[in-house]
C-alpha cells in the first residue's frame, strides 16, 4: 500500500489546503458557516487526498469545460486578489461567505464541506485551484469536529457533490495574451448530483465552449486516439465516418453531441475508453459538445467507386486542393502530384 500512496501523490506540489463547512438543509434558506481556524498542515495524507482527486478528475467524470462569465465577478476578483497577496485563508473565507449567498438564494440547495486547494501538477508544470464540496454523510473522509482530512484512501467521486478545477497558469496566459490558442481554463465535474446551478453561479462560470473549439478538440482527440490504437487505414476511415455521421445527425436534429455515445461508437467492447482519453486535460473534450460542422468536416472521408473510376479524399482538403461546386455538381482537384500527372495520357 505504501508504494501506491507514493505513486498517487508523486506529481502534486501542494501549496495550500483548507476545509470549511456550510450547514444548510434543503427547503430552508438559512445557512450557517463553520469556518476553519487556519490552513491545514500539508503532510502525506493531504497530498494523497488531492492526488486521488487529480487522478480520477478527468478520466472518470467527463468534465464540463468553461471560462469565467461576466454576470457576477465577485469570486473571480477574490481569486485575483489572492494571486497578488498570497493570503489563501482570507481568500477562502470571502469565497465561503459568497457561496453562502448562492446557497440561500436557492431554497432547494443543500450545504456541505468545502475544500479549497492550491497546487502545482508537476506533470504539466501548471498551477491549479481546486474547489470541491463533499457531503461526508458517513464521516469517512473528513473529521467534522476540527475540519481536517480523516481518510484520504476512502475518497471517491461518489462522495463529491461538485468539483471545480481552475488552471491558473492557463488563465493567466490567456488573460495576458501569451496563449492565443486556448479558450477554456476551468472545468466542473459532478459526483452523484448534477452540477448545481447555485455552484455554477457562485463561480460565475460560462460552462460552454464555443462550437468551433469543442469540435476542434474532438477531431484532435480522435486522430490521436486512432494513432494510439494503431488502427489501419480502413478501420480509421470507418470509425471517423461513423462518428461524423452521428455528429451530423445531432446537428441536423439540433441535439447535443454526447462524448459517451462517440466513445461507445469507437469501441463497443470498451465504451468508456475514448471518453476517458478525450476528457484528459491534454485534449479537454467536454461531455456535451456543441458541434461546428465546418470544424468537424476533417473527420469525414469520402469514398466512391463505380466501374469507371474510384474517388477517395479526406474532407479536410475541401476548399483547398479539392473544390466542390454543388450547383454545377462538379468536383475539381488542384495541385495534382507529379506521380498522378505522369499517369495521365497527354
Amino acid at each position: 500500500m505504501t508504494s501506491e500512496i507514493k505513486k498517487i501523490g508523486h506529481n502534486i506540489d501542494l501549496k495550500n489546503i483548507i476545509v470549511h463547512q456550510a450547514i444548510k438543509e434543503q427547503g430552508i434558506r438559512h445557512t450557517t458557516l463553520k469556518k476553519a481556524d487556519g490552513l491545514l498542515e500539508i503532510k502525506e495524507k493531504e497530498r494523497l487526498f488531492i492526488g486521488r482527486i487529480n487522478k480520477v478528475y478527468h478520466r472518470k467524470s467527463s468534465p464540463i469545460y468553461g471560462i469565467f462569465g461576466k454576470t457576477n465577478e465577485i469570486f473571480k476578483n477574490y481569486l485575483k486578489t489572492y494571486l497578488l497577496d498570497n493570503d489563501f485563508y482570507t481568500f477562502t473565507i470571502k469565497s465561503l461567505e459568497h457561496y453562502k449567498l448562492s446557497l440561500e438564494a436557492e431554497i432547494a440547495s443543500t450545504g456541505g464541506f468545502m475544500i479549497f486547494a492550491h497546487f502545482i501538477n508537476t506533470d504539466y508544470n501548471n498551477e491549479y485551484l481546486l474547489i470541491l464540496t463533499i457531503n461526508n454523510k458517513n464521516g469517512y473522509v473528513l473529521n467534522e469536529n476540527d475540519l481536517t482530512i480523516k481518510d484520504a484512501k476512502s475518497l471517491d467521486l461518489n462522495k463529491v457533490d461538485v468539483a471545480c478545477l481552475i488552471n491558473l497558469t492557463k488563465w493567466k496566459n490567456i488573460e495576458s495574451g501569451l496563449d492565443t490558442e486556448s479558450k477554456t481554463y476551468l472545468s466542473f465535474v459532478k459526483g452523484k448530483k448534477d452540477v448545481s446551478y447555485y455552484f455554477l453561479s457562485f463561480i460565475d462560470c460560462d460552462n460552454k465552449q464555443t462550437g468551433s473549439e469543442a469540435s476542434q478538440r474532438l477531431v484532435k482527440a480522435m486522430d490521436m486516439y486512432c494513432d494510439k490504437k494503431g488502427y489501419d487505414r480502413t478501420t480509421k476511415i470507418k470509425k471517423r465516418n461513423d462518428v461524423f455521421r452521428y455528429c451530423d445527425d445531432c446537428m441536423n436534429n439540433k441535439t447535443e453531441i454526447q462524448l459517451s455515445v462517440i466513445s461507445a461508437l469507437l469501441d463497443p467492447e470498451d465504451p468508456q475508453e475514448f471518453q476517458e482519453f478525450a476528457s484528459d486535460e491534454e485534449y479537454g473534450v467536454s461531455s456535451i459538445i456543441s458541434g461546428d460542422r465546418s470544424k468537424l468536416k476533417p473527420m469525414k472521408f469520402v469514398m466512391y467507386k463505380n466501374k469507371q473510376m474510384t474517388v477517395e479524399f479526406d474532407c479536410a482538403l475541401l476548399g483547398k486542393e479539392v473544390v466542390f461546386n454543388s450547383q454545377k455538381k462538379e468536383l475539381t482537384i488542384k495541385k495534382l502530384p507529379k506521380e498522378l500527372i505522369d499517369q495521365i495520357p497527354q
